[in-house]
């Protein structure tokens, strides 16, 4: 019974639809309704887009001078240092206690070259008025030079037992943060060996390896504007500052570096973010959308060869009336969704936007956004 019901259904609503087909003008004539966009002068640019992580524009690693063992350190990571301010201090006790000793001995070796020299100057007045042979004054002569000499030599060894002792504060060599220490306090740091790192929080920089296909296409000094996940909603600008004239064999990749200034603390080390490098521009000139255009592949003939080959062209909507009109284009500059006209179109042009995937040539059209 139910089943009788459905097909009685069924076959009154195919009837019925006969029924109302049959009522259609067939004559009449078809009209697609469509939105279109009005041609007017427009801008386009075209990037490269790679995507990499920031690092510290300016950073250092600070050695060791000496084999020594780390005392103390006086500026932890993540401490805000100035250039030469002590971050942390090798075990100098002897180190010290060397260079007093050297101070001391300097010390003795000036006041001895001052006793000889103000001996010889006395020496020099009485051999000039001829009261001393010249044995005694070449004798005080050669007492001078000894006198010199000691403290010259002396002077070195202070300078050198100083510097040693020097070398046992760990200082940073321009102002920053304390990014890292890679030893502990009592370890033994081998002469050499990078004892902490600091980096220059106000100029951060990315490392971008371009394709090569836009091998010589970059520029230094072009503009790089960047995009974080972790920081929405705004871009920060960069400038291209070195490019690596050689390409990789192996990635196929040419080195760009790109800085950033980092005035407000908004970046740090480790970012992830997408790097888009400016390629190209065109001001004043004619952009679609891109799923505007339509692309129709003809087969050809060469008449030489009688080789067949095809060819692609593009071809757009435009509305002259109430018609669609098809019309050839050529395209220029690309980038997302659109793409620059640089034949075919001019301004005021009405280019069907929606609806022209279901356009034959010459069809009338009802504009929807107007």
């Amino acid at each position: 019974m139910i089943f009788r019901i459905t097909i009685i259904i069924m076959l009154s609503g195919l009837l019925f639809l006969w029924g109302c087909r049959s009522q259609e003008n067939p004559n009449q004539e078809r009209i697609v309704p469509v939105s279109v966009l009005t041609v007017h002068p427009d801008s386009i640019s075209t990037f490269v887009e790679i995507t990499g992580n920031l690092e510290a524009g300016r950073d250092a690693l600070v050695l060791s001078q000496t084999s020594e063992r780390l005392m103390k350190i006086e500026k932890p990571v993540g401490s805000h240092v100035q250039a030469d301010e002590v971050i942390a201090r090798l075990d100098n006790r002897l180190l010290e206690q060397a260079m007093r000793q050297a101070e001391a001995a300097l010390q003795q070796a000036r006041a001895r070259y001052e006793n000889v020299k103000s001996d010889y100057d006395r020496y020099q007045r009485l051999y000039q008025s001829k009261a001393i042979s010249d044995q005694q004054w070449q004798k005080m002569k050669s007492g001078l030079q000894e006198a010199e000499a000691g403290l010259q030599q002396m002077e070195a060894a202070y300078a050198q037992a100083k510097e040693r002792y020097e070398n046992s504060f760990i200082k940073a060599p321009f102002s920053g943060i304390v990014g890292s220490f890679y030893f502990e306090v009592g370890q033994m740091i081998p002469m050499g060996q990078p004892v902490a790192k600091i980096i220059n929080p106000g100029l951060m920089k990315a490392k971008l390896y371009v394709p090569d296909i836009y091998f010589g296409r970059i520029k230094l000094g072009q503009l790089v504007h960047a995009t974080f996940p972790v920081i929405a909603n705004r871009t920060f600008t960069g400038r291209i500052i070195r490019i690596d004239p050689a390409i990789d064999p192996m990635s196929r990749t040419q080195l760009a570096e790109v800085s950033f200034e980092n005035r407000d603390r908004a970046l740090t080390s480790g970012m992830y973010g997408l790097f888009k490098i400016k390629l190209a521009e065109k001001k004043h000139t004619i952009v679609v959308p891109d799923n505007a255009i339509l692309t129709r592949t003809e087969v050809k003939i060469n008449s030489q060869t009688g080789e067949t080959f095809s060819v692609k062209k593009n071809f757009v909507f435009v509305v002259q009336a109430d018609s669609a009109k098809m019309v050839q284009v050529e395209k220029g500059l690309a980038y997302g969704n659109r793409v620059e006209i640089t034949r075919g179109l001019q301004v005021g042009d009405r280019v069907v936007v929606v609806g022209q995937f279901s356009l034959k040539d010459g069809e009338k059209v009802t504009i929807g956004n107007e």
